[in-house]
């Protein structure tokens, strides 16, 4: 093993020219040589000035020993990042190993100027582009240009201007935000939009004409890319609404360049993606409307956690089956890209094959659609229509929806990543339809309530999918993890494989209490990370990967078939790390959660039949 290998595909990532390299860095820098006790000059393998922070680079052959591992790479790349003449300047460390281009090791580390406190970028974990590996040096030096706190201070205000004299509907405001985003993606649009006069005829909106100039723009943009197997879907119908905005024309010009200065253009460096679906969540907030439509968007830290879970490869075709505003796939689509190494036709690939979701609440699909746009376009297979192929709690495909799952199998799915809807027998059919749609082999994440396996009713359901996958982990989520959105639902991360052989009824399913995941109802602004949810994740990534009880993942193993032959869909064996709380508590607090979803659909059912027949409802 040679490490001129690890070199030479470092090269051929980057390109001969990118890095200066060893024998040509210039001695100014004065990096030191990372012999202990030594003060002669030494210099990385690689380097690049980017004009205000450096890159530093060190390659090993990644074969075991002392100096040639991967940790070699990390001690080494440390050593000069600490050791130069050059302390007043932020520094990116790599630490690279391995002999071929998907096997290699690669460790990213930053180093603000002034100190000698090195932090790892646990974001990126394989070789990036300048570009990307920019934007995440940007985010961890100067904070992320759409960091929580500030997106949410200016959504909040947005909204404020939009709910103004009622000028856009609660339930539009989402949808009106991502068509501004959108238009301003679109150089025509950008071109003319600071130049709209208001129209002659007063009987018109102030912003007509701007509104016309926004719907052409979106159809333009979203009209690229269709599906076949998609319900007809019309942008400029879709998006109509928008040529009723009445805001005053000068305001309104004032409202596009904020949103084009704050949010959309660094969204270009950031590197969250979500940005619609946290928009769609605080615009909401106010009518109470996510509510009653039993729709729970997931948390941000949890969604790439739960992506992650799914051990993305490089040519896996990623599927979910009630996709949102698109979060999952997104972070989906992040990985694989990355993964792709800069391969311009492997991250087109990505973009048109590998990448299938589904969606049938109207609003969020465009919301999907437009974030998907905004962050890559991996729209070629978003589907507007119901996934659900397996249904009443058994694998029986009826015959209208055969079809369907012909298709989405013919494009070979071998990972799943849902947080279906929790209301009625939904968690249930969900997770028998995905495995329907996977490959042999593929792996389910799934978040749901963590009483869906155990409840009485659902026990057949539950054999039936148990005859048809394996389960390799269940992850108890925190209680207030929906907090934000006022949900109070107990909910668990199952991972399922689909194998032939089902579950062996001896074989050890990996449990994880993550009731602590290191965040903090913080006043004003929900759930906040307190800096521990990085240590935590990586705990319990280790625990399931490596099937093991662990103290620090508060991990355990145990069967879920009894010796009797019973399904213990909780694990024949209790928790043994100390909690605050029994398994019983949490199952009737998501027994109850389930009771008052199905009490508020019938009454909204109940006041939609009233309503319609011209009685009225009723009052809370």
């Amino acid at each position: 093993m040679a490490e001129s290998t690890t070199e030479n595909l470092f090269r051929e990532f980057y390109g001969a020219s990118e890095f200066v390299e060893k024998r040509d860095i210039p001695k100014k820098f004065g990096f030191q040589s990372k012999r202990k006790g030594s003060t002669d000059n030494g210099f990385p393998d690689f380097f690049k000035d980017m004009a205000g922070w450096l890159i530093v680079v060190e390659a090993k052959s990644g074969e075991p020993g002392t100096r040639s591992d991967h940790a070699a790479a990390v001690t080494d790349v440390r050593s000069y990042m600490t050791n130069n003449a050059v302390p007043h300047t932020d520094i990116v460390g790599i630490a690279v190993s391995g002999q071929t281009l998907e096997s290699l090791q690669v460790t990213h580390l930053f180093r603000k100027a002034n100190t000698d406190e090195i932090e790892e970028l646990d974001e990126l974990r394989s070789l990036v582009s300048i570009d990307t590996l920019s934007n995440h040096y940007e985010a961890a030096a100067h904070g992320d240009p759409l960091s929580d706190a500030e997106l949410r201070r200016f959504l909040v205000r947005l909204n404020e201007r939009f709910h103004k004299d009622s000028r856009v509907r609660d339930t539009e405001r989402s949808l009106f935000f991502s068509a501004l985003m959108i238009a301003l993606d679109d150089p025509l649009f950008r071109s003319v939009y600071k130049l709209q006069t208001i129209p002659e005829d007063p009987r018109l909106v102030e912003a007509r004409y701007l509104n016309d100039q926004i719907v052409d723009a979106v159809q333009r943009q979203l009209d690229k890319k269709a599906n076949s197997e998609s319900k007809r879907i019309d942008w400029k119908d879709r998006f109509a609404f928008v040529k009723t905005v009445d805001i005053p024309l000068v305001e309104y010009k004032e409202i596009i360049n904020d949103i084009d200065k704050r949010v959309h253009q660094p969204s270009k460096r950031s590197v969250k993606h979500d940005i619609l679906g946290r928009a769609y969540k605080i615009f909401l907030s106010r009518a109470g409307k996510m509510d009653n439509k039993n729709i729970i968007l997931t948390p941000d830290h949890i969604k790439t956690f739960m992506v992650e879970l799914a051990r993305l490869e490089r040519d896996d075709v990623v599927l979910d089956t009630c996709m949102g505003s698109g979060g999952f796939l997104m972070d989906a689509m992040e990985q694989l890209v990355d993964k792709a190494h800069g391969d311009e036709g492997r991250i087109s690939h990505i973009h048109d094959h590998q990448l299938i979701g589904f969606e049938l609440d109207a609003i969020l699909f465009a919301l999907a659609c437009s974030n998907m746009f905004l962050h890559g376009d991996g729209r070629s297979n978003l589907l507007y229509r119901d996934s659900l192929v397996a249904r009443g709690k058994a694998f029986v495909v009826a015959k209208a929806d055969q079809k369907l799952r012909d298709y989405v199998k013919s494009l070979k799915p071998v990972k799943c990543v849902i947080n279906p809807p929790y209301e009625n027998d939904n968690p249930i059919n969900f997770t028998m339809s995905a495995i329907e749609f996977l490959e042999e082999g593929g792996r389910l994440v799934i978040i749901m309530p963590n009483n869906t396996l155990s409840k009485k009713s659902n026990q057949r359901a539950a054999l039936a999918i148990l005859e048809r996958a394996q389960l390799d982990f269940v992850i108890d989520m925190p209680q207030q993890l929906f907090f934000e959105q006022k949900r109070g639902v107990k909910t668990s991360v199952f991972g399922f494989t689909k194998t032939s052989n089902g579950h062996a009824r001896d074989a050890l399913v990996t449990f994880v209490d993550m009731e602590d995941d290191g965040h903090e109802v913080q006043l004003g602004q929900g759930r906040r990370d307190t800096g521990c949810w990085s240590g935590i994740a990586k705990n319990v990534h280790k625990a399931i990967r490596d099937g093991s009880e662990d103290r620090e993942a508060r991990s355990w193993r145990t069967a879920i078939f009894d010796q009797m032959g019973d399904l213990v869909a909780r694990g024949v064996r209790h928790n043994p790390w100390p909690q605050t709380q029994s398994h019983d508590l949490a199952a009737a607090i998501a027994d109850w959660q389930e009771a008052r979803a199905v009490r508020e659909e019938a009454q909204a059912s109940m006041a939609a039949v009233l309503t319609a027949a011209g009685i009225g409802g009723f009052d809370d």
